[in-house]
């Protein structure tokens, strides 16, 4: 049981570490996107586009869920792990960075993303279909 806990403690660490890495990488098929534009570039993102925003803000919606998001799957895992003050609410941190994820991935679609996505949803599914209490969810 202890290395089923610690291989979905390490699949939650690496889950959040795969939209840094994706942060950090250039557009696909755009042999002059830079690297970082994954989740930044205004074109990515066709339905904030749809909205006219100004590019920059674009730009910080996509840095501030990324950021969020990994964080979230970050201390999620340790909280699995059972790291102090971070063990008790896990699941509220899985569910609120699931989410997350998904506004993210779904803002800048690409087919890649599919992975991610049901990872996210297998996520939600989880921690939520069973209809937990907020106790239970908590690990109050």
């Amino acid at each position: 049981m202890v290395i089923l806990k610690s291989l979905f403690a390490l699949f939650l660490i690496a889950h959040g570490l795969v939209h840094a890495g994706l942060a950090a990488a250039p557009n696909p098929n755009d042999t002059d996107s830079k690297p970082g534009a994954f989740f930044t570039s205004p074109d990515r993102s066709w339905l904030l586009r749809r909205f006219g925003l100004n590019p920059s803000i674009v730009q910080w919606i996509g840095i501030i869920l990324v950021a969020i998001a990994t964080l979230g799957f970050v201390l999620a895992g340790l909280g699995v792990f059972g790291v102090a003050g971070l063990a008790a609410v896990w699941r509220t941190v899985t569910v609120i960075s699931a989410i997350l994820s998904l506004v993210l991935l779904i803002l800048f679609w690409h087919p890649w993303l599919i992975v991610g996505v049901l990872i996210d949803a297998g996520l939600l599914v989880a921690l939520l279909w069973r209809n937990w209490s907020v106790a239970d969810l908590i690990g109050s």
